[in-house]
């Protein structure tokens, strides 16, 4: 294979899906990230920084393929042994809670650092994506869930996205009915692959093979239809009436959640999936994503993992949920007026420099000049200068001649 060389041509271009972020985004997103993550501690949810690499067998506890898929990996050079790089957070927080922390009562943290990916999720995806997130653990009940949504909610609307659909499923309505079903391990993997797929020709085929009984048969056929607002619930209840306790408890849990959610968020759009399947080897319960028109993939994705701190000696129920910084940027509407900047000439005057360093203490932004030739206000931007007025130094408007100078 040809190995492609660097040139003083190309040097300067990015591997693809790896994204620097330039100003005035940067601090858009910086500000952003603190937005959410203030959110977060005034619900009483703990800020946890995690390392960039772990060894790769704890940070593959969440049994997720696509997860090991994005991992990258490398050599500890002091033990031998095999690390990778964070691909997720979810996995060192319930590393945090389950072997650090180790508390008897519901623990709250959120996040908000930069993860390495093998390859994007999704066309628009970054492999290095800002995640931010929130994960509660310790408590099992359709509270915690409401919790946790109720959060994404809000962060959702700090980033000032509009009219955002929150998807809702479970994943144990699924899981019931092919447990159930019984099938040999090729044909369940072909019906569910069917069911995630929606395709109802392929899941019509597959259970005329199988030969179920005509009730567990129907609720399978069914199922990828059962999708819509609150209405489809009626129609849920009607094809899984002869299901397996555990299916009817799940439907019990998203009938209980969407009305909640509904009561508390009047005017949010929800939309019921009850053939959801999205995190399915990993995903206990309830699981949800939020999505924006004109936008495919959702901006943001959670649900219950329950018992995966068991591979660190402590199996506790959990819920919580991640977006990528950047997405949420891109679709929200936050306003990106350009900070004000004050021009301070170049100066040895002492009493320069307190009046800019009771400027910066005040929170102002003031940029000095060097006293090179093109050192100017209009030359870094600043619609405000320092001048000195009836020998005082003072903030002053930059005149519009000047402002409008050729750079």
């Amino acid at each position: 294979m040809k190995q492609s060389t660097s040139t003083k041509a190309n040097r300067w271009q990015l591997p693809d899906g790896v994204d620097q972020v330039l100003p005035p985004r940067a601090q858009q997103l910086e500000l952003l990230r603190r937005d959410v993550l203030d959110l977060c501690r005034r619900w009483g949810y703990d800020l946890i920084k995690t390392p960039l690499i772990e060894f790769l067998d704890s940070l593959h506890i969440v049994p997720s393929q696509e997860l090991v898929l994005s991992t990258f990996t490398l050599v500890d050079q002091l033990s031998g042994r095999t690390m990778g790089v964070r691909a997720d957070i979810t996995s060192q927080a319930a590393r945090i809670d389950a072997h650090v922390l180790q508390r008897d009562v519901p623990t709250r943290v959120c996040y908000a650092d930069t993860v390495l990916r093998t390859r994007p999720q999704g066309q628009l995806g970054s492999r290095c994506p800002h995640l931010v997130g929130a994960e509660l653990y310790g408590h099992s009940g359709v509270e915690s869930d409401l919790e946790v949504i109720s959060l994404l909610l809000h962060t959702l609307e700090i980033a000032d996205i509009e009219r955002p659909l929150l998807a809702i499923g479970h994943s144990n309505i699924c899981r019931g009915l092919l447990q159930a079903a019984r099938l040999a391990p090729a044909e369940e993997s072909a019906l569910f692959a069917a069911l995630q797929n929606k395709a109802t020709a392929d899941v019509e085929r597959l259970l005329a093979e199988a030969a179920l009984e005509p009730d567990l048969h129907e609720a399978l056929r069914q199922l990828p239809g059962l999708h819509g607002t609150a209405g489809v619930l009626v129609d849920a209840h009607r094809v899984l009436a002869a299901a397996a306790p555990p299916v009817l408890e799940a439907l019990r849990e998203l009938e209980t959640l969407a009305s909640a959610l509904q009561q508390r968020f009047p005017d949010q759009r929800i939309h019921l999936d009850l053939c959801e399947l999205r995190g399915y080897d990993y995903h206990t319960g309830v699981i949800f994503s939020a999505y924006v028109e004109g936008h495919g993939g959702a901006i943001a994705n959670g649900g219950r993992y329950d018992g995966i701190g068991g591979a660190f000696g402590r199996a506790r129920p959990a819920t919580g949920f991640d977006a990528d910084l950047l997405t949420l940027l891109r679709f929200g509407r936050r306003p990106a007026a350009p900070e004000p900047c004050i021009y301070a000439p170049a100066s040895d005057d002492p009493a320069l420099h307190d009046c800019v360093r009771r400027l910066r203490s005040e929170g102002r932004r003031v940029m000095q000049g060097f006293g090179a030739p093109h050192d100017s206000a209009a030359g870094f931007e600043c619609s405000e200068q320092l001048s000195r007025v009836d020998g005082v130094w003072q903030v002053v408007p930059v005149p519009v001649a000047a402002s409008l100078t050729p750079r």
